[in-house]
């Protein structure tokens, strides 16, 4: 039997169930704002309308998140730019609260996520990290601070890690700075984390390294480089600062003036509410 659907002979209040339709043209989905969709209750699984608050399709689906049914996004790729979405992209705001890990989410594909840097937390929003699963932020964001982390915390805002978590910036390249010598020299860590001086003041001496802008998060480590040659004037650290504050420095070998160039690589964390760092030494020649 074949049924002809003509013109507007089915009106609103009408339920048609098709076996099968074919579109030549184009199919409109019903226009409702976030307001409407919320007043659907509990529609039918694979409801599909367009939410012109959120400007996407969405489909109603027995497990939208978490093994709960929910309205999803229809396709789910994310927002992207330029043919085969060849440049992937993300907001710079979270305002809602997620749980990265496969517990909640109901599969071990939820296990590691990343996003590209800088992103805020919204007040009153909590990304939580599962125990076993990773977040990576993808940037030169290292101001760990502004996601105010806590300890297996029961907060209600910004970033809760479950102990056994992965909290970690993935960089792409690192920066050089070069400074110049003086009885203290600071040094921007948010900036970079390997520092050259080629001593254009002429300073000759030791003199003390001040790292600067170190995010004083417990938990993490953080590491710098220094890079002295030796050339108008010599002289090496004397000592270490972290924001200002001298810190407890301990170095595999006493620190030596070589010819050529004197590389010291440092790691420094934060201990309670003292800074402790741990530095080696590796001398090259100069073949310049």
């Amino acid at each position: 039997m074949t049924t002809k659907i003509i013109g507007n002979q089915i009106d609103a209040s009408t339920r048609a169930i098709v076996t099968a339709l074919q579109i030549t043209e184009q199919l409109n989905l019903p226009n409702l704002n976030q307001t409407q969709i919320d007043a659907l209750g509990t529609p039918a699984f694979g409801t599909l309308v367009y939410n012109t608050t959120e400007d996407e399709a969405q489909i109603y689906k027995q497990d939208a998140q978490a093994g709960n049914p929910g309205w999803d996004s229809v396709g789910g790729g994310g927002p992207s730019l330029g043919e085969g979405s060849i440049i992937r992209t993300n907001g710079t705001t979270i305002s809602e609260n997620i749980t990265i890990g496969p517990n909640a989410n109901g599969g071990v594909e939820f296990t590691n996520g990343f996003s590209a840097a800088p992103i805020t937390i919204a007040n009153g929003y909590t990304v939580t990290i599962e125990s076993g699963a990773t977040w990576t932020l993808i940037g030169a964001d290292e101001d760990l601070s502004a996601y105010r982390y806590y300890n297996n915390a029961a907060v209600n805002q910004h970033l809760r890690m479950v102990a056994g978590s992965t909290f970690e910036f993935g960089q792409t390249k690192e920066r050089v700075i070069s400074f110049s010598k003086s009885s203290v020299a600071t040094v921007d860590h948010s900036q970079a984390n390997v520092f050259l001086t080629e001593n254009p003041t002429n300073y000759n001496g030791n003199f003390i390294i001040n790292f600067n802008n170190v995010p004083a998060v417990a938990g993490f480590v953080y590491t710098a480089q220094v890079i002295i040659r030796q050339i108008n004037g010599t002289g090496t650290i004397s000592g270490v600062r972290v924001n200002g504050n001298t810190a407890i420095t301990n170095y595999s070998a006493n620190l030596t003036v070589g010819a050529g160039y004197d590389v010291i690589n440092y790691f420094m964390y934060l201990d309670g509410s003292s800074w402790k760092v741990f530095g080696t030494q590796v001398q090259y020649a100069d073949n310049a």
